[in-house]
């Protein structure tokens, strides 16, 4: 059963070994170089003359993992899923209680972030050759500095944050990884995994969540027991292990949590609600099969946010939130925090927002009939403001490697574009031979064309060249009333709108880069009003816009979409949708005043999106 005392235990336990360890002289880590301890990537780490001691326990459920193996481990710097290293030197194991000590045996020279696994052992019930439990400890140097100080529990509500924390990274529990010696992405992924669980308590819940943040400890509990079901046992033979491998397709514990968080929507991952009895030991927790296994956390509050309507990621992945119903816009953390929450004179109704390469921010003020631009250099005190270029009702923006600001005019039929500084590019407002009416969405491609939606003239996507120059229209005959538009790294062209005939519902129009459709376009979802789009270049992600929404996946080129009808999560009128750096996908909820982050559910991408496009 759930011992909520149970990190009130860890800690003593803890304390007592670490006090014990200093008395009897623990090892010293061995640095190469006198006074100091290995440094992370040059930064040195001092106090070399001192003991290091980090401590911990693995647990099976509630029931302590006895002859575990534990390994620390790196991840991999050669590419995404690439190898990780083993960087403890000496072999640790868990005694009769679960608990392990690491003295002075592990080297942060090389090293990044770092995770802890645990394999085999006895929970209990026998040894479970299939056990592996995780929990991901971030930055290597951080946790040296914090050695002594620091206990670790590893068990299902760790491995379960740490997977579907670094699932846009991860093959295997040995091949977490991603290009780079600290990439945003992966260093905010373990970020997430900290926001999800806490891996001194081994409970749901990160130790210090930002005001506002709330995270599904429900569904984190019902996933750990789910774990759990196996863990628990002799091992694979078992009734619990033989269902959790059946379903996920894998042959360890942390293999079938990464499983689970990658495949979130199927029918027979959901059905693993059923290995959950009424005396789990994670509590609270589901045993009846929930609509979808994502995991998303929300954050903001009407406090911070008023309508929340488009979303843009910037470089380091924050994440920027245009209010239409207030006169601010807001910036997020990758974990939640409230950064700033600028305001310009004049601001009201923005639906539109963007960000330059030079992290200033775009906003396309919609009922002040103005674009205002925030201005990174002075931390987003200064704004300016500007109405050259045929400005009126702009609806969305999107900015271009040069800086052009291209802004989607819904009561101006038109597009505009502004050099940086505000001017107005030469022929600016561009009709696109008068096929543009009532456009709500735009976006660039690779080259710096111009893509905007038609309402009418056919429901349609124009098409512009970067200096405003009308190329093409084109529809599949089926696209009634265009929402937004989204460009994949292949140049496809992703829109969201309405299907035609008696009973309208929202859908996915696609497009390959020479604007044919693909057959099956459009995608129709019987529950979906069409919101915002984006992609990660594998999947494409649109919000299912009404009060009771959710986020849908689509396969580019597939002749339905994929996950539950009506998407993943249970969201009110998202209407904004970014992929961050992570793999985490961002909604703005505007029934909500709230924003969700689903964490680790799409393809790692680079932002901002300007760094995507030409000219």
């Amino acid at each position: 059963m759930y011992n909520p005392q149970r990190s009130n235990f860890n800690l003593m336990a803890f304390h007592s070994v670490a006090f014990a360890g200093a008395a009897i002289g623990l090892l010293v880590l061995t640095t190469g170089c006198a006074g100091n301890m290995p440094s992370d990537f040059g930064v040195p780490i001092s106090g070399g003359s001192s003991s290091l001691h980090l401590a911990g326990k693995v647990y099976g459920g509630q029931q302590p993992v006895s002859g575990s193996s534990i390994q620390l481990y790196t991840v991999g710097i050669s590419g995404l899923k690439s190898a990780s290293t083993a960087i403890l030197t000496t072999a640790v194991t868990t005694d009769a209680n679960g608990n392990f000590s690491i003295s002075g045996d592990y080297s942060c020279t090389g090293a990044t972030q770092v995770y802890i696994t645990a394999s085999g052992g006895n929970p209990g019930a026998g040894t479970n050759g299939s056990l592996t439990l995780a929990a991901a400890l971030g930055s290597c140097a951080t946790l040296l500095a914090n050695a002594n100080t620091t206990f670790i529990t590893l068990d299902e509500v760790t491995t379960v944050a740490m997977a579907y924390a670094l699932a846009p990274f991860a093959s295997s529990l040995t091949s977490i990884g991603a290009s780079g010696s600290s990439p945003t992405g992966l260093v905010n992924a373990f970020a997430n995994a900290a926001l999800l669980a806490n891996t001194t308590s081994g409970t749901s819940g990160g130790a210090n969540l930002a005001a506002g943040v709330t995270v599904p400890t429900t569904e984190l509990n019902t996933l750990a027991d789910i774990l759990a079901a196996c863990v628990n046992t002799n091992g694979a033979s078992s009734t619990a292990c033989t269902s959790l491998f059946a379903a996920t397709g894998a042959s360890d514990t942390f293999g079938a949590a990464l499983a689970i968080a990658k495949n979130p929507g199927s029918g027979t991952i959901t059905a693993l609600s059923s290995l959950v009895s009424a005396q789990a030991p994670f509590q609270p927790s589901v045993s009846v099969a929930p609509n979808d296994f994502t995991v998303a956390v929300t954050m903001g509050g009407s406090s911070t946010l008023s309508t929340p309507y488009a979303i843009a990621v910037d470089t380091v992945g924050n994440v920027w939130v245009a209010n239409e119903g207030g006169s601010t816009v807001a910036e997020f953390s990758p974990t939640g925090s409230v950064l700033a929450t600028p305001t310009a004179a004049g601001l009201v109704g923005a639906q539109g927002i963007a960000l330059d390469r030079s992290g200033n921010v775009w906003v396309a003020n919609t009922a002040g009939n103005s674009v205002i631009e925030f201005t990174a250099a002075s931390n987003f005190a200064t704004s300016n403001s500007y109405t050259a270029g045929g400005i009126l009702a702009p609806s969305a923006i999107a900015i271009d490697s040069a800086g052009t600001a291209w802004v989607a005019n819904f009561n101006g039929n038109s597009v505009a574009g502004l050099r940086t500084g505000g001017t107005a590019v030469s022929g600016s407002p561009f009709t696109g031979n008068t096929n543009i009416t009532v456009p709500s969405g735009i976006a660039l491609d690779s080259g710096g064309n111009v893509y905007v939606t038609s309402g009418s003239n056919g429901s349609s996507v124009v098409k512009l060249s970067n200096t405003g120059s009308y190329i093409s229209s084109f529809t599949d005959n089926a696209l009634q009333g265009p929402v937004a538009v989204a460009i994949d790294p292949l140049q496809h062209v992703l829109i969201t709108g309405f299907t035609a005939g008696t009973s309208t519902a929202g859908a996915l129009s696609e497009f390959g880069s020479a604007g044919v459709p693909t057959p099956s376009s459009p995608l129709a979802s019987t529950s979906v009003i069409a919101g915002g789009v984006a992609s990660d270049g594998t999947s494409v992600w649109a919000a299912n816009a009404s009060p009771s929404g959710g986020l849908t996946q689509f396969i580019y080129g597939a002749s339905s979409g994929s996950g539950p009808v009506g998407g993943y999560g249970s969201l009110n009128v998202p209407v904004g949708v970014a992929v961050d750096p992570s793999g985490s996908v961002w909604t703005a909820d505007s029934g909500s005043n709230m924003l969700s982050k689903f964490i680790g559910i799409a393809a790692p991408v680079t932002t901002p999106l300007a760094a995507n496009v030409g000219p």
